[in-house]
């Protein structure tokens, strides 16, 4: 580095007076002296300066440069020593700069100035980058470095394949039209596979079933005596008949199983492959230990692997048309639309639902998203698996030998048997139906009532709220209030009390607006501006063209000091006054609709809390109770404040989109809120049904197998175990049926 950057930075350091109290200040100067007395010897006599002990001998300096000095460095033997002037710059800077910050007046000029100097400005000389230069020793061949990065580059493909492998990509989902296209198409697919499958399934189980019946053809007799090849030939080409038809699902099934998340599809392929294994073992069994004395407990589990496929696939179609009549209503209703929206709270820290005007973004992807018997078969698979294996090994390990007559005659082992029986009975019938046929009941019950929940997520949003938020449009929608009669006091005209009647009802939301809707509709300049909005118990008050307007109940009239003569009291009477002086009375007809009449004792008999949030001042729960005969300490009825807040169509609210509507009225809210209530509670007791049948099948199928009589065989046979799983599937079907029944 050149002496005259280092007289820079240091011209901008205080006396050393100063800077006593830095550590190692002063060894830093007397070091920096000394350097800057030797580099300038060379230009001295050489007489006048007294020679120096050095450490190392100095080497001779080049014959073609005299008048330049050799870096401060030496070669002793193969080491190289050299004084690091960048290192020690950078210290006296660190240390200018510390004694700087000291002087608060001088901190901003020696920032600057320490600062100044860069990196890129030190020069050591082209001597010194020649002790440093890149060696080709230690330069990678061309072919080496090649198979290197080819290396590199297949280790990046493994780990992107098993990241592939773990997390595969899903595809993002199609927009309503198309998914409700796709849905309703693919279910049409699954019922008519389902429909060819079983043309091969049946006679395959009349094969497996009517073997001791005596009425099926020689060619299709099991046993010793007969052609048994022929009756596995028949049955494995019915199996792979059935196999073919459910391609999708088995294919599924391997491809969860590659991607290492084995599900109920995977339990499928198993089943169908330890059946096909066991058939296998018997071809290959010798005729000596051929199909002894049993021969019905030897007979393979075809038909109960095939019926495994054919209720995957029937049930797949559940499924499907359930999303086809959830997509369609959901497609009709455009980007946005009422919807159902589950918040955890919603009144006084209550978990409820409200109705919004809301986007369906991601209602395919909520629809579609798995349900609790697919979320728990894929937990319980590979466990399942494992099992299976292990209960197998240890059925087989007590049947080493059996005595035939008077010989003792080694018996085959008997795992490809119990394993093929193990995996057929954890496939029960139940499997793909405790979630499929609920939703598919519940999906065409809500269609008819202009509603569609999304599935299983919608479900559970459901279960745990049992508030409805309920609004004056949902209790007495449009039509069911009519105007019976104005009566005229005062000097206003009719038109006046109407107009601005209507024009505060209006502004302020109230239900009662639609009581003169007919009578403004097709008036022009009928409604005015209406401004300082305030609402009370019974009533609303408002500035409408200049005037003071209040319109509210019998009781709100005399709370304002408003006399109201007694012949004009009614119960669903409206009064109108104008500057405070009471202006018309409007007698208001209430009709209750029976579909509404039906929501409200429903929501009733579900113990569903209605909370009140309406805006029309006659509208109570005593006038509930006697229009819909409900109990009316039932419903919660909060303080004006609160319904306001509650049945502002603006306000913002945090939950999900668990239905969407596409009518008016409180029938497909309450509709939508019970049916996915009730699609939880199903599913939950389907599930229930299918793991009792698969636990108690899995341990029977175990506890026979591991036994030495020979009637144990003929016990877990695939005629017992087809009866044994059609019977749990019929309880699931029953319970099933009543889901949509309320």
């Amino acid at each position: 580095m050149p002496d005259e950057e280092l007289e820079r930075i240091l011209s901008s350091v205080p006396p050393l007076s100063d800077t006593t109290d830095l550590p190692g200040w002063e060894d830093i100067l007397s070091e920096y002296h000394q350097s800057s007395s030797s580099d300038a010897k060379p230009t001295q006599p050489a007489e006048a300066e007294p020679p120096k002990q050095k450490k190392h001998p100095e080497p001779p300096k080049p014959l073609e440069k005299p008048e330049r000095e050799e870096p401060r460095s030496v070669f002793t033997g193969e080491e190289l020593e050299f004084e690091d002037l960048e290192k020690r710059t950078k210290q006296m800077r660190d240390y200018a700069q510390k004694v700087q910050s000291l002087r608060p007046e001088n901190a901003a000029a020696t920032s600057v100035s320490v600062a100044e100097p860069e990196l890129k400005e030190f020069s050591l000389g082209p001597e010194f980058g020649e002790h440093f230069s890149p060696s080709n020793e230690f330069q990678m061949p061309d072919e080496a470095e090649h198979v290197f990065e080819e290396s590199s580059q297949k280790k990046e493909v493994i780990k992107s394949f098993l990241r592939r492998l773990k997390q595969p990509e899903e595809t993002p989902a199609p927009p309503l039209p198309q998914a409700f296209a796709q849905a309703q198409r693919y279910a049409v697919n699954l019922r008519l596979r389902a429909f060819l499958a079983l043309i091969p399934l049946l006679p395959l189980i009349i094969i497996s079933c009517c073997q001791t019946w005596g009425f099926l053809p020689g060619f299709l007799t099991y046993s010793a005596e007969g052609q048994p090849y022929v009756t596995l030939f028949f049955m494995v080409l019915l199996q792979f008949a059935v196999m073919i038809c459910g391609i999708d699902i088995l294919g599924r099934g391997i491809s969860d199983l590659i991607h290492l998340r084995p599900g109920a599809e995977t339990l499928v392929v198993l089943s169908c492959f330890a059946s096909l294994m066991q058939v296998g073992s018997i071809v290959l069994r010798t005729e000596a230990e051929g199909l002894l004395h049993n021969t019905a407990g030897f007979l393979p589990y075809c038909a109960v692997s095939a019926a495994s496929v054919f209720f995957a696939l029937w049930g797949a179609s559940h499924r499907q048309s359930a999303y086809a009549r959830t997509y369609k209503l959901a497609s009709s209703l455009g980007e946005e639309c009422d919807c159902v929206v589950s918040e955890e709270r919603i009144w006084s820290g209550h978990p409820g639902f409200s109705r919004h005007n809301a986007k369906l973004e991601g209602f395919v992807a909520q629809t579609e998203m798995p349900d609790v018997a697919s979320r728990v078969m894929r937990f319980l698979t590979p466990l399942m698996i494992v099992a299976f294996v292990v209960l197998g090994l240890l059925s087989a390990s007590n049947h080493s030998s059996v005595v035939v007559g008077e010989d003792s005659v080694q018996r085959q082992q008997y795992f490809f048997y119990t394993f093929a029986a193990l995996c057929c009975a954890g496939v029960p019938m139940t499997t793909f139906g405790a979630f499929s046929y609920v939703f598919s009941r519940i999906a065409a019950r809500l269609s008819h009532m202009g509603a569609s929940v999304t599935g299983w997520s919608g479900a559970v949003e459901m279960s745990r709220g049992g508030h409805l938020v309920l609004s004056d449009g949902d209790l007495f929608p449009p039509g069911t209030l009519a105007l019976n009669g104005l009566k005229i006091l005062g000097d206003h005209s009719f038109e006046t009390i109407i107009s601005l009647s209507a024009s505060l009802l209006y502004a302020s939301g109230s239900g009662l607006f639609n009581a003169l809707a007919s009578i403004v509709k097709n008036q022009e300049g009928y409604l005015r501006p209406a401004t300082g909005l305030e609402a009370f118990e019974g009533g609303i008050s408002g500035i409408v063209g200049g005037e003071r307007v209040m319109i509210g109940t019998l009781n709100f009239m005399h709370s304002m000091g408003i006399q109201v003569p007694a012949e004009l009291s009614a119960k669903s009477a409206v009064f109108t006054s104008v500057n405070h002086d009471l202006a018309g009375v409007l007698a208001v007809s209430y009709t209750p609709a029976s579909q509404v009449k039906g929501a409200l004792l429903l929501l009733e008999q579900q113990n569903m809390t209605n909370i009140l949030a309406l805006r029309d001042i006659n509208v109570t729960p005593t006038l509930l109770r006697d229009k819909f005969g409900i109990n009316p300490d039932l419903p919660e009825f909060p303080v004006v404040e609160e319904r306001i807040s509650l049945s502002d169509p603006e306000r913002p609210f945090h939950g999900k989109v668990s239905a969407a509507l596409g009518r008016d009225g409180l029938c497909p809210f309450a509709e939508s809120v019970i049916g996915g209530q009730r699609l939880h509670k199903f599913t939950i007791m389907n599930l229930c049904i299918h793991l009792i049948s698969l636990v108690l099948g899995v341990f029977l199928v175990f506890y026979f197998a591991s036994q030495t009589q020979p009637v144990a065989a003929a016990t877990i046979s695939p005629a017992n175990l087809l009866i044994y799983m059609m019977i749990w599937w019929v309880v699931q079907w029953l319970v099933s049926s009543f889901s949509h029944r309320y």
